[in-house]
């Protein structure tokens, strides 16, 4: 499957059509895919949205990497909050959506699982294991 390549700079996705294709489960039961739209996002570093691509710096780069979160409206009225990201591969000019098993879910599991990571201090360390020994 080939998702959407962005051949310019990555500019905001708001008010851009998301689709998630239905499950097979969901599928065999006569389930629907789900569609909606993007209404608000928040970027980790949108610079990188803006700067040239570039070559790889060895055999093991995987290039640039993309990361948001985005609040989306679905075509049935409820709401979801995506954790998603986008990558540019060495040395092209495109970025592609690249999370098709992201996290995404209503506000209140987002917030709890983020809540949760956040008061992780110790993994925030360059060293994250050295105070799990303690």
């Amino acid at each position: 499957m080939e998702f959407a390549k962005i051949n310019v700079e990555l500019t905001s996705r708001i008010g851009r059509r998301v689709r998630y294709g239905r499950p097979k489960d969901v599928q065999q039961a006569g389930g629907k895919a789900a569609s909606g739209t993007i209404i608000d996002e928040v970027w980790a570093d949108p610079e990188i949205n803006k700067k040239p691509s570039r070559p790889g710096r060895d055999s093991n780069d995987w290039g640039d990497y993309s990361f948001c979160s985005q609040l989306i409206k679905w075509d049935d009225g409820w709401y979801s909050i995506r954790l998603a990201y986008y990558r540019r591969r060495c040395g092209e000019d495109r970025w592609r959506f690249a999370s098709q098993m992201t996290v995404s879910s209503e506000w209140d599991t987002i917030k709890a699982l983020l809540e949760k990571t956040l008061a992780k201090e110790n993994w925030f360390k360059d060293n994250p294991e050295e105070s799990l020994r303690r």
